[in-house]
């Protein structure tokens, strides 16, 4: 049930994220193609990019937290046996849930000193920036909750308890989702998929 829900929310958020690329890229080409070729423009573009941004970055964040793809040092939590690397996920954990409440109280803070100020095109409350603190630090959390539950009360490989996903390792989990979909590869298409799975390295 909770894992059906997790990947419903980690759907939700791949959706969202790129919808707000697409329409941050629309609203940037946009202004340039209108401030060029029209000597016009779009006046809310500007902010709503930006704010756009802001969550982009935060909501990208918490989904690269789901599927291990920050950078981290590992050299040493794969050399120890899976007791330790358990006790290493706790830890860190509990460290990294300091860190988002850190998070959620700073942006909440902000978020209420900024509740009457307004951006002059938009008119929305700038309330709106500073929650994307807020919203990082809860789903950010619930994130790094579910791995440590998941780390101590299922059973798991060795290398299963290394939260850090090699380049190699995802380029070609990748490239394993486009063959499967695309049973009848191409020899060209496989020169390829080697190619950048040599580069990764």
């Amino acid at each position: 049930m909770f894992d059906k829900l997790t990947q419903a929310v980690t759907r939700l958020l791949e959706i969202l994220l790129v919808a707000s690329l697409g329409l941050m890229a629309l609203l940037v080409f946009g202004n340039v193609v209108l401030r060029y070729a029209f000597d016009s423009g779009l006046a809310v573009s500007e902010e709503l990019a930006r704010l756009l941004f802001v969550w982009v970055v935060f909501l990208g964040a918490i989904l690269a937290s789901r599927e291990h793809a920050h950078l981290g040092l590992d050299s040493v939590v794969r050399r120890l046996p899976v007791f330790w690397k358990k006790v290493c996920i706790v830890v860190t954990g509990v460290m990294m849930l300091g860190c988002c409440a850190l998070f959620v109280w700073g942006g909440w803070q902000q978020t209420l000193i900024n509740a009457e100020n307004f951006y002059p095109v938009l008119g929305i409350s700038y309330a709106w920036l500073h929650a994307a603190a807020v919203a990082f630090g809860f789903g950010m959390a619930i994130s790094i909750v579910y791995n440590v539950i998941d780390a101590l009360a299922r059973p798991h490989a060795a290398e299963d308890l290394v939260l850090i996903r090699e380049m190699e390792d995802r380029v070609g989990e990748e490239m394993g989702n486009v063959s499967h979909h695309a049973p009848d590869e191409s020899r060209t298409a496989r020169a390829s998929r080697a190619q950048l799975a040599e580069v990764a390295r």
